[in-house]
């Protein structure tokens, strides 16, 4: 029994032992095999926290690109070029129509209005700029999205009107300064047009071809680059073009049989002094344009450069304003013309300036084309027209490059900006009637209305009602109603007059001496017979009466002084019934 119990023991110890080197060899496998999935997982989670970062880094830097973030640069050479690129759009075509502005006021009230637009432009601007930090927006485009859709739709079709005016005003000074130049190979239509002679065409036709030639060779390909970058190099060349403009104009003697007959009174009270509120608006229209310029300014840390780079550049802008507009009323009064530089007499220095004025706006021409486009596409993307996806919604203006998906639409697009603003330019070539209906209607909205709706939407629900601010907004949003209101009447009446007196494609005298396509024609025509059956004496001279008083509506020559003329033979109110009594 021993000897069994003892070899039982012996084969169970065996047993035991040989299940304890198993149970060994599996947890020595199992440590291996958990070991090598340590490894692994090791491996597999540091190549995927690896792709993460790398990831991360990329969105990153694709963050920073689509932020355009880039480092203030606060160094004079920096400030100053901003300054500059700034005066290059504060700067216009409106600095030439300001001597006329002045013309119809007086030199002293053209000062004070002149002073107080500046001062509600300069006010406005700094609102935009407060609303411009609040939201991180940097463009009206950007700040649009903030206001209700309404009034973003009213903000974007009158900065695409604007602009758009802005670029037909550049062709009709470009174009003029054309025709002064081809004046002087000869005469005759050919050569010779109408904003120095007073000829039946506004341009010569030789003029009218370079004008289309320019047009087509030079700005029509820059204004089809994507990138405004290139012609941010041009900025001092054109406003150097612009100060020695502004030289000539002050310091070029009138000539004797051109200046002012009399002095120019201090101030004038009457309906054409109406005139002068919505060129004064037209030439500090350009509040759009800084918070793109000012952006890398545009921050606590460097405010108070910003403020110096605006200061600098709004007081510029009026005293090149101010010199010319008292420069140019003073020394020609009321015989000034809407382009100062056609009453300055045509020496070689002044037909310099008006190639450096065409240099310089040859340069700020495509950038107005850019401008019509982005908020032309502002206006589609409202619309639905185009796709409103996150990368391909609404271009910022300040983006430096556009990113349109189709090249196709955007060479499109630009070419109908550039051909029917050249068009207009032709057809509609008073850039007086322009700014007026410019400054009246787009002008104030830019200045004054956006700022104001702006900051109200943006800063001004954080203030209290009567808070001065907010009152500030209500004025702006009242003088720009005022301004609207008192001179819109006034600039479609003198459109419509010029329309009648200048403008070679409205229906008025036809070529055998009548007057049957204008609605008193009839009535001239019968006055004329009438009173050439009466007077057998003074036949030969009424015979063409009627074709003399149809080329004086279009010259623009006073009716009754005419009607004295011929001694009596017409009775000019009686032939021209209620329509001459309706012309201003």
């Amino acid at each position: 029994m021993y000897l069994q119990t003892r070899r039982y023991l012996g084969s169970a110890a065996q047993l035991g032992q040989r299940k304890l080197r198993a149970a060994q060899a599996e947890l020595a496998a199992a440590q291996e095999l958990g070991q090598s999935r340590l490894l692994a997982a090791q491996e597999l989670g540091q190549s995927k926290l690896t792709s993460a970062a790398e990831l991360g880094q990329s969105k990153l830097t694709a963050l920073k690109g689509a932020l355009h973030y880039e480092v203030p640069d606060t160094t004079l050479f920096s400030l100053v070029g901003t300054t500059l690129n700034l005066l290059n759009g504060t700067t216009g075509p409106g600095l030439l129509a300001l001597p006329l502005a002045f013309a119809r006021c007086g030199w002293l009230m053209g000062t004070v209005m002149l002073l107080g637009v500046f001062a509600l432009n300069h006010a406005s601007l700094l609102l935009l700029l407060r609303a411009c930090l609040t939201t991180r927006e940097h463009s009206y485009i950007g700040l649009c999205s903030h206001v209700a859709d309404g009034i973003a739709s009213l903000i974007d079709w009158s900065s695409l009107l604007f602009f758009f005016g802005s670029s037909v005003s550049y062709l009709v000074i470009i174009g003029e300064a054309f025709t002064v130049l081809t004046s002087s190979l000869g005469d005759g239509s050919v050569y010779d047009g109408g904003p120095v002679s007073d000829g039946p065409l506004h341009y010569s036709l030789l003029a009218l071809l370079l004008l289309v030639a320019f047009t087509a060779v030079c700005l029509t390909p820059l204004s089809l680059l994507r990138s405004m970058d290139a012609l941010q190099c041009t900025s001092a060349v054109g406003m150097g073009c612009l100060f020695f403009t502004v030289a000539v104009v002050a310091l070029t003697p009138p000539p004797p049989d051109a200046a002012a007959a009399e002095p120019l009174p201090a101030a004038i009270f009457s309906a054409e002094a109406l005139l002068s509120l919505p060129t004064l608006a037209f030439c500090f229209s350009s509040q759009s344009l800084f918070p793109p310029a000012l952006e890398t300014l545009h921050q606590p840390a460097t405010y108070a450069y910003m403020h110096r780079v605006v200061d600098t550049t709004m007081y510029v802008t009026l005293a090149l304003h101010l010199l010319v507009g008292l420069v140019g009323s003073l020394a020609y009064g009321s015989a000034v013309r809407p382009n100062v530089l056609d009453s300055l007499p045509q020496t070689s220095v002044v037909l310099a300036a008006r190639l450096a004025v065409v240099l310089a706006f040859a340069f700020t021409f495509p950038m107005m084309v850019f401008l019509c486009r982005m908020h032309l596409r502002a206006i589609l993307a409202r619309s639905e027209l185009v796709p409103r996806a996150t990368d391909a919604l609404v271009e910022h203006v300040d983006a430096p490059r556009e990113r349109v998906s189709d090249p196709f639409r955007h060479t499109a697009v630009s070419l109908l900006l550039v051909g029917s603003s050249l068009l207009c330019a032709i057809v509609f070539p008073n850039i007086d009637a322009i700014f007026g209906l410019l400054g009246g209607t787009t002008s104030v909205v830019l200045s004054f209305v956006a700022p104001a709706v702006f900051w109200e939407a943006c800063v001004g629900y954080m203030y209290n009602w009567t808070h001065p601010r907010r009152l500030f907004c209500k004025l702006l949003l009242g003088f720009s109603a005022c301004i609207a209101a008192l001179s819109l009447p006034s600039v479609l009446v003198a459109v419509l007059d010029n329309l009648y007196a200048t403008a070679s494609w409205v229906p008025m005298a036809s070529t055998t001496g009548t007057l049957q396509k204008w609605s008193g024609g009839l009535e001239l025509e019968r006055a004329v017979n009438s009173s050439a059956a009466s007077s057998a004496a003074e036949g030969p001279m009424l015979a063409g009466a009627t074709l003399q008083l149809g080329k004086a509506l279009r010259g623009g020559v006073d009716l009754k002084k005419l009607g004295k003329a011929l001694k009596g033979g017409i009775d000019v109110d009686k032939a021209f019934g209620r329509r001459h009594k309706q012309r201003p």
